[in-house]
């Protein structure tokens, strides 16, 4: 069993591996490595506090070790293009430190519900996701959040089998004091999930153990921000007068002054992330670009971007009842808070349901009849081949369902976050372009200034010669005052990836 896990393990790095050097950074990359090299440059952290220092930090130290500094002659923008590509990929390989732990839970969690074979389907079906894997090969949060909030129920499980034993609050504490440092969202998700768990295993903990587990995390987070106390910083984002949002960021402003707090980049994070919340964020979803969230967006990211098969086999286990009740609760949990939101950026916010789902659907392989097991292996092979068969473009995968007509349907980071730039630098080279206008989603800035004559597209231009757009740009999404409406039916001359399209005009 510890050969075939590690086997599992073994060609999901490898194959993450792989597509290091295929995409330039997209859209995120970036400000996390700035975040993260701040801390490692200056040991502050200041610079975006929305998010948890935790997984930045980590993906910031190979490259802050290889010679990557925010700025000056070790930057990006100074340095050749292999020191862009070398920091770049030690950055990506980063989140793979967080592997271990994903496949391990994901192991014995099926295991402790249905038994080894049950162990090693979740384990199969979270190595082959091509999610989890599209995610795990690029310097953002997602991936290490899905990794630790998934342990993080998992020991949430394993407490409330045993409420009253010796230290399982402990490590639930732990468990959960990573996951928040990872990600803001297991603020929300954790205590929903914990609460269902001790309700639906009918036992309670105790209020002791209850403040206990509180205090420790709350605790552990803070020395995850090194122990800081200071005054609260300005808010990077602003909740619009008479939301509930603006109203709860006046109160603990109008409380703090100027008073010296534990952790204050946590407390102004999670009150910018309540703030950009109520702000929304323009999101696309079945051909409509909204500023505000809408609830059945993930849901639909969820079956869009989820192999068939997956799918198949986690609603299968559901409906089978075999001991797959929590991991169904957890995942319930995490699309029931997510599905609140307004922040519509993509199935990676939902990220840590897939283990869970891969919990339940491996539950199958662990039925004692034998006619299931052979449906369930042969749905976890179609799962693998999936994601196999996906290489290198993990990001943009969609299942059958809509396969060709992706940006019919969701756009950001599920089909077009910025990663194909360098992807068009070689089209272009090859075709021996000399001039291109270019509407580009995302940064790639060290890859963008190797493109020979690219210039900026103009609003409403209909120019002469070679035309790059981003598909998100074509859809409107984050491109004010542009109206690309007159490139829409005409036949683009190439496609580069799944994101840009490229036309020629005599």
């Amino acid at each position: 069993m510890a050969l075939a896990l590690a086997l599992i393990a073994a060609q999901f790095a490898w194959r993450s591996y792989r597509t290091h050097r295929v995409f330039n950074d997209t859209a995120d990359e970036e400000p996390h490595l700035l975040a993260g090299l701040e801390v490692w440059e200056h040991t502050r952290y200041t610079l975006e506090p929305q998010h948890p220092p935790l997984a930045r930090v980590v993906l910031a130290a190979l490259p802050y070790t290889a010679g990557l500094r925010s700025s000056g002659k070790d930057s990006w923008q100074q340095r050749d293009e292999e020191f862009y590509w070398r920091t770049l990929s030690l950055a990506r390989a980063a989140n793979l430190l967080f592997l271990p732990l994903l496949i391990a839970c994901a192991w014995r969690w099926g295991r402790e519900l249905n038994g080894q074979w049950g162990g090693l389907g979740a384990a199969a079906l979270v190595g082959f996701s091509p999610n989890l894997l599209a995610h795990a090969s690029l310097a953002t949060l997602d991936f290490a959040a899905a990794a630790t909030m998934f342990a993080a129920c998992f020991n949430l499980w394993w407490w409330s089998q045993d409420p009253r034993g010796t230290g399982n609050w402990l490590v639930a504490a732990v468990s959960t004091a990573l996951a928040v440092l990872t990600k803001f969202s297991a603020l929300l998700v954790l205590p929903v999930t914990a609460a269902v768990f001790f309700v639906a295993a009918r036992g309670w903990p105790g209020f002791r153990r209850w403040i206990l587990w509180v205090v420790t995390s709350a605790v552990l987070v803070w020395a995850g921000y090194g122990f800081s106390v200071g005054p609260l910083p300005r808010a990077q984002f602003a909740a619009p007068p008479g939301t509930w949002q603006a109203e709860v960021q006046r109160w603990v402003e109008q409380k703090a002054g100027k008073t010296r707090l534990p952790a204050p980049q946590f407390v102004r994070g999670v009150l910018d992330v309540a703030g950009h919340d109520a702000q929304g964020h323009q999101s696309y979803l079945l051909g409509e670009v909204r500023q505000r969230g809408r609830w059945y967006y993930f849901p639909v990211a969820l079956a869009l971007k989820s192999t068939l098969p997956l799918l198949i086999l986690a609603a299968a286990g559901l409906l089978a009842g075999r001991n797959v009740l929590f991991p169904a609760l957890a995942a319930g949990a995490l699309l029931a808070v997510c599905m609140a939101s307004n922040l519509n950026l993509g199935v990676r916010h939902i990220l840590p349901v897939y283990p869970l789902l891969a919990v339940v659907g491996g539950s199958l392989l662990a039925s004692r009849r034998k006619l299931v097991v052979v449906a369930a292996c042969a749905l976890t092979g179609w799962h693998a081949w999936e994601g196999v068969a996906a290489h290198p473009d993990y990001l943009t995968y969609f299942n059958q369902s809509v396969r060709g007509r992706e940006a019919e349907y969701l756009l950001d980071s599920n089909l077009d976050w910025g990663q194909d730039l360098e992807r068009l630098r070689r089209y272009l080279e090859d075709e021996r372009v000399t001039a291109v206008y270019l509407s580009f989603f995302g940064r790639g800035e060290p890859i963008r200034r190797r493109i020979p004559g690219v210039r900026p597209l103009p609003p409403n231009l209909r120019p002469a010669g070679w035309v790059a757009v981003s598909q998100a740009h074509l859809a409107g999404l984050a491109l004010p005052g542009y109206n690309l409406g007159w490139l829409k039916g005409r036949q683009p001359r190439a496609r580069i990836g799944k994101s840009i399209l490229v036309y020629y005009f005599p």
